[in-house]
């Protein structure tokens, strides 16, 4: 029997992300990026679907992405092709380039 030193930690959390909208024949879903005026370009993440929709309008299309590690929101950020991630933003307060 294993003592509790030997347990492994179970690390995963779930992430709302805003994406552009499926069309017929897309195979992934594509991430929808902002851009600060500096250029930079944002991933909006959101803990909930509820702050995503609170943070983006309810008819923005969104997927949700279960990270293993707390390393997968670089992974993730790096696949997007994000310099920047923000949580939980509210993009209804904003002007500018939203999700």
């Amino acid at each position: 029997m294993a003592d509790d030193g030997d347990r492994t930690a179970i690390w995963t959390q779930v992430v709302y992300v805003p994406s552009r909208r499926f069309q017929q024949g897309d195979t992934a879903a594509e991430f929808a990026l902002s851009r600060f005026e500096d250029g930079r370009r944002v991933l909006p993440m959101y803990s909930s679907l509820e702050l995503l929709v609170a943070g983006c309008g309810e008819d923005q299309p969104w997927v949700a992405v279960q990270l293993q590690a707390p390393e997968g929101i670089e992974e993730l950020a790096e696949i997007a092709g994000a310099d920047v991630v923000l949580w939980d933003v509210d993009f209804t307060q904003v002007e500018g380039d939203a999700p």
